[in-house]
């Protein structure tokens, strides 16, 4: 007799992604519209995630396009035309997905705030360890460049695919 394991509840993977994304540095969990989660870097919010699953994330306008071409997220209906795409949390394999469109937002509002060159190389390294299509890796770089220092940082070493 073959058991199949029950799926988590939304309210499990919400908890996962909750738990994950606020663990990060200077980040916090506040209520937001309509029994919805804002995530905040400082006073930046990086994500809202709904009591439905949907997670709306704001990031810059050629990330978003970038984003979407690849289908790893989908424009958002609630901002049309803005800088947010969206995706659904429904089951445990968008755990991973949904993380790493709330971490690209962290390192971009990250990124806007710091002129450290630490921190910029930090960001630069951190990038380049994600599986991330070539032209995300390219604004990322472009954008780090264009902060005060970050043109005599090395490259960091991409995922081989």
């Amino acid at each position: 007799m073959t058991t199949t394991a029950t799926p988590p509840s939304l309210s499990t993977l919400v908890t996962r992604l909750t738990d994950r994304a606020g663990a990060w540095q200077h980040v916090t969990l506040a209520p937001h519209s309509d029994r919805a989660v804002a995530f905040r870097l400082d006073d930046a919010t990086i994500g809202v995630l709904h009591h439905d699953g949907l997670l709306e994330v704001p990031v810059p306008m050629p990330v978003r396009t970038v984003l979407v071409e690849e289908g790893l997220a989908v424009p958002n209906e609630t901002h049309p035309g803005a800088d947010w795409v969206a995706a659904r949390l429904q089951s445990a394999d968008d755990v991973e997905a949904t993380v790493l469109l709330l971490r690209l937002s962290y390192l971009y509002r990250l990124l806007l705030r710091s002129r450290n060159e630490t921190t910029l190389h930090r960001i630069r390294i951190e990038v380049g360890q994600y599986d991330l299509p070539e032209a995300l890796n390219t604004i990322y770089d472009t954008m780090l460049a264009k902060r005060v220092g970050v043109s005599s940082l090395p490259s960091p070493q991409r995922n081989a695919a």
